[in-house]
């Protein structure tokens, strides 16, 4: 997944499980892969939370 901000975009990755449950899940957490821009140093991970239930905006955490 590719993360875009104004300032450059975050490469992240990691598995979603969705099978069982129709659409993107509630919130998820994967791992930065790589970024560009102000991030072409980043390293940690990402978190992803559904801004509200079966929306498909998320508000990103960085750690």
């Amino acid at each position: 997944m590719t993360c875009t901000f104004p300032g450059g975009q975050l490469s992240v990755q990691g598995m979603v499980f969705g099978h069982l449950i129709p659409g993107p899940p509630s919130s998820f957490g994967k791992g930065i892969a790589g970024g560009t821009g102000e991030y072409d140093r980043a390293r940690g991970s990402v978190h992803a939370y559904m801004i509200a239930p079966g929306a498909r905006r998320f508000t990103i955490g960085l750690d």
